[in-house]
């Protein structure tokens, strides 16, 4: 009976902490949606209310006027770099997993350009882009994006590739399928769920990057998280457009962890056991 009773505190203690837990990460996310819909009189208000009773969407009025076109062009520019890195991420990670191309180092050299601070290249980039005339475009943007999210894409795909038995591919080519035929029928619906994943990841980097987005765009190519940061009055912060902004700003990442959830538990799994 005492042992039982230990088992029975054992998961009320753990069902509280895991409730503090939650009331903690998605805390700021109420605060978020709350203050997107507060009158501008309650918003500063001491102590804070964390209920209002007059709840407006004039905020969001400013969100869909103002930011849209800043909301498509994250949207352009995270998908373009999530697409580019995902492929040339297929192609190189299976070189380096089944051909061991440039051996260790080139793989690890890959990786290290996961690393590399952004802020060192900003300076580079921009001078390249205003000599190619790119200031203030998409691709200005998207370019610096592939430092990132290749070399992380690459070392993704490279150890899920590794995981798929050879033995299957070698069965796929004795029946006369071309190499170019292994991959896109064998290997890649193999390790889709890791292509899932590492898409979802490279996606919402792209879209949260504020550095890039800021030193190459100006008015026409600027990204979301620009215009966040630029929504001032002679007051101060716009705390109730930033937060509507940002609340819709969140709704690209929910809806593809929404539609590939399904995914993403066996994405995440792929490759941790050998």
């Amino acid at each position: 009976m005492r042992r039982q009773s230990r088992i029975l505190l054992k998961k009320i203690m753990l069902g509280i902490a895991m409730l503090v837990i939650v009331v903690i990460v998605l805390f700021p996310v109420y605060w978020m949606l709350l203050t997107s819909i507060q009158p501008r009189n309650e918003l500063m208000n001491y102590p804070p209310k964390f209920l209002t009773r007059k709840p407006t969407l004039q905020y969001y009025g400013y969100a869909f006027r103002e930011a849209i076109q800043e909301f498509v062009n994250s949207l352009v520019i995270a998908a373009a770099s999530t697409v580019i890195a995902i492929v040339f991420g297929a192609l190189s990670g299976y070189a380096f997993a089944r051909y061991r191309v440039g051996g260790n180092t080139l793989p690890f050299w890959v990786l290290s350009l996961k690393f590399f601070p952004p802020v060192v290249a900003i300076v580079p980039y921009f001078l390249m882009m205003q000599f190619l005339r790119l200031i203030d475009t998409r691709l200005a943007v998207i370019i610096p994006h592939l430092i990132i999210t290749v070399p992380f894409a690459v070392w993704m795909i490279k150890g899920f590739v590794q995981e798929v038995p050879r033995e299957l591919e070698e069965a796929a080519m004795i029946d006369g399928t071309s190499q170019l035929g292994v991959i896109r029928i064998v290997t890649l619906p193999l390790i889709a769920p890791g292509l899932v994943v590492t898409a979802l990841f490279c996606f919402i980097w792209s879209w949260n990057d504020f550095m890039f987005a800021l030193i190459l765009t100006r008015n026409v190519a600027m990204s979301l998280p620009v215009a966040v940061a630029g929504m001032r009055d002679p007051h101060g912060l716009m705390w109730g457009e930033v937060s509507a902004t940002a609340s819709l700003g969140t709704i690209p990442i929910i809806v593809l962890a929404i539609v590939l959830q399904k995914y993403l538990v066996r994405g995440l799994s792929l490759g941790s056991l050998k």
